[in-house]
């Protein structure tokens, strides 16, 4: 009888020991986010408050302390843009890179120009094979009314110092000289996003040569010429996230979270209009 007690004791035991065990290592389902980028990259936001798109960098570092908070595993980020500004695309890509966790970046239709360097941040870039990438190139581009002026007798009088102060001005006839300091500008500028390229993507010179003429491809031919990893859509980013953490994750949208009064939205408006009034000397702003 005392054998037998001694042996339900420790079986009891045991079973306590298990149940400890298996509570001590019943943690929940780790998690990941899918952030979407999509419109015009430029270093503001939206120019209307009724206008949600665009991306910008303030957004997407909003966007990734999100991620931080949640802690979140991975981060998928599903980019849908043509390009945008110069330096806004650099500091996306930056912002995207400054993460310490696996980040994926997913094609969707279109991810060209100034979104594909900003791309260039992830560790990964899934395409589909119908995705449009590539345009690694650089147009500086203004409409100019200065006949449109003479042929109605309006006379605009612009004063200023410096050979160049009035280029990319509407209202002012543009001459040989500044359309090729406006050349000299795009060149060095594609100089730069092609030695990005080059170093992210590990290209030759022969390579980089091929996709820097600034043509869209297909992501399949992107695949081939070594600016995209992978083909597929949101399946194929959340296996190689999965893969990059050894986890089995639950994917969520990540979101801002802001509240926007009807005062804010006035003053927004109003912002946006001064700020696209011709009249401003905003300097030309080249896009890629």
């Amino acid at each position: 009888m005392k054998k037998i007690l001694t042996a339900v004791a420790a079986l009891t035991l045991l079973l306590s020991a298990g149940t400890a065990f298996s509570f001590d290592f019943d943690l929940e389902e780790a998690k990941a986010g899918y952030i979407d980028l999509s419109g015009t990259i430029s270093a503001t936001g939206p120019e209307s408050a009724f206008d949600a798109s665009g991306i910008n960098p303030e957004e997407v570092r909003e966007l990734n302390e999100q991620v931080k908070e949640q802690n979140y595993e991975a981060v998928i980020y599903e980019i849908n843009s043509g390009g945008g500004t110069v330096v806004a695309s650099k500091e996306v890509m930056d912002e995207i890179d400054s993460m310490d966790i696996p980040t994926i970046c997913r094609m969707r239709d279109v991810t060209a120009s100034g979104a594909y360097l900003a791309a260039l941040g992830c560790d990964e870039i899934v395409a589909d094979e119908g995705s449009m990438t590539g345009s690694i190139g650089v147009r500086s581009s203004y409409l100019e009314f200065s006949e449109t002026l003479e042929r109605y007798g309006i006379e605009y009088i612009n004063v200023s110092s410096g050979e160049f102060k009035g280029l990319g001005d509407p209202f002012q006839n543009t001459t040989e000289e500044d359309i090729a300091a406006l050349e000299q500008q795009a060149s060095q500028i594609h100089t730069q996003f092609m030695d990005l390229v080059q170093d992210r993507r590990d290209l030759t010179d022969d390579q980089i040569a091929e996709v820097g003429d600034g043509s869209v491809m297909l992501g399949e031919d992107a695949k081939e010429k070594g600016l995209v990893d992978h083909l597929g859509r949101r399946q194929v980013s959340e296996d190689l996230a999965e893969n990059a953490t050894d986890k089995t994750l639950d994917f969520e949208t990540v979101q801002t979270q802001e509240s926007i009064d009807l005062f804010s939205l006035l003053t927004m408006d109003t912002m946006a209009s001064i700020l696209a009034s011709p009249f401003n000397d905003a300097p030309l702003t080249a896009e890629i």
